[in-house]
């Protein structure tokens, strides 16, 4: 979660790429920790994850949907790997 707290210093958002469900699970828990929410107040920890998520500086969390897939793809935004 560093990398990430760190990232969001320096850009509005980022791309948080969850790998496995061990690493999608352990994201949920350290970012609903760290106080990171969905749009509608929604904890990490209520929600299923997807294979790549969108994190912003106002520790709000997103489903990024395809555009946000390709943009994470083609290093739109900075992509952080979120392993166990």
């Amino acid at each position: 979660m560093k990398n990430i707290l760190h990232a969001l210093e320096q850009h509005a958002s980022v791309f948080v790429e969850l790998p496995d469900t061990a690493a999608g699970e352990r994201f949920q828990r350290e970012a609903s920790a760290a106080g990171f929410r969905f749009g509608d107040g929604a904890k990490p920890t209520e929600r299923d994850m997807g294979r790549v998520m969108a994190v912003h500086a106002d520790r709000t969390v997103a489903f990024p949907g395809i555009c946000g897939h390709i943009a994470c793809q083609c290093g739109a935004k900075p992509v952080i790997r979120f392993e166990n």
